[in-house]
């Protein structure tokens, strides 16, 4: 493959706008810097663009053992026509015998998938056990999603003993509700949750994870999917994103980003373009699992 630069990125990252130069080699950033003013390599000038990470979106619900048609209409719409790149998504079981058969269902269901993964646990709180922690620890799985409409059952887990098996791989707990739930309670068994999981030194998100939308660069750190997804990194693989940068977009930071806002031209992600010319690119199996070795190691 060939070496080119990019050449004066306007790179976001958070709520931040950093001006630099990305050395490009064999798919890889070899090099970050103010400019490469020197170098001979072709130059890809997008000053005239935003760029951002390819997204991390989560979604519980990516479609399993469904057509292909479906499935491909369903990341175009969902993912790859918003420039993400990595997606997040869980299992869901209803007894402790089921993990690894569904972990397992799971995983076969996204070898089709055109973008990169995480899978996480999706669980009512009464098998949040030390067997499942063991299990989900010796799997790599990085985060658990607990169902809160009611509190009662939050309460039972023991805390003390989960806390214990956490030492050595802080598995990030989420709470997620179901559509049944009314505001108020919500509310309610949601400031149960913070005071809990505060009060025990429990690695967690404190409110829901937004679907199908760019997570922010906390909630990938807390899970560990940040800084293998979400950054630039000199020896990682060149996947970004640009955006059409108004006329009227102010030239300092912090910036108010918008993703929503903001007209996508083209997402790059290992060397392929998988948005460009208005049109998503959908290239089955293409996409892999993103193991996460330590969760929450730059928090």
């Amino acid at each position: 493959m060939s070496t080119y630069i990019i050449d004066n990125a306007n790179w976001v990252k958070g709520t931040k706008l950093t001006h630099s130069s990305l050395l490009v080699k064999d798919g890889k950033i070899s090099a970050i810097r103010d400019s490469f003013q020197y170098y001979k390599y072709t130059k890809m000038d997008v000053s005239h663009f935003l760029m951002t990470p390819g997204h991390v979106m989560c979604d519980l619900m990516v479609p399993q053992g469904s057509d292909f048609i479906t499935v491909k209409n369903y990341y175009l719409d969902n993912f790859i026509k918003r420039g993400c790149t990595t997606v997040l998504t869980a299992f869901s079981i209803q007894y402790e015998y089921e993990f690894l058969p569904q972990l397992n269902k799971r995983r076969t269901s996204l070898l089709n998938s055109p973008l990169d993964y995480t899978i996480g646990l999706k669980t009512p709180a009464n098998l949040v056990t030390p067997n499942i922690i063991r299990a989900c620890k010796r799997h790599k799985v990085p985060v658990i999603w607990i169902d809160l409409d009611e509190a009662g059952g939050f309460k039972d887990i023991p805390w003390g003993w989960i806390k214990g098996l956490l030492y050595d791989y802080p598995i990030t707990f989420v709470p997620f509700f179901t559509t049944n739930i009314d505001n108020k309670t919500k509310m309610k068994n949601l400031k149960i949750w913070q005071n809990s999981m505060k009060s025990e030194g429990i690695p967690h998100i404190p409110v829901e994870i937004p679907e199908k939308q760019p997570l922010n660069l906390n909630i990938l750190k807390k899970i560990g999917i940040y800084p293998l997804r979400g950054n630039f990194l000199v020896g990682g693989e060149i996947c970004y994103n640009l955006y059409m940068k108004p006329e009227d977009e102010p030239g300092t930071e912090p910036l108010s980003f918008q993703y929503d806002h903001h007209v996508l031209k083209c997402t790059m992600n290992k060397g392929k373009y998988h948005y460009v010319n208005n049109r998503g690119h959908f290239y089955p199996g293409a996409g892999e699992e993103l193991i996460i070795q330590t969760p929450g190691y730059f928090t």
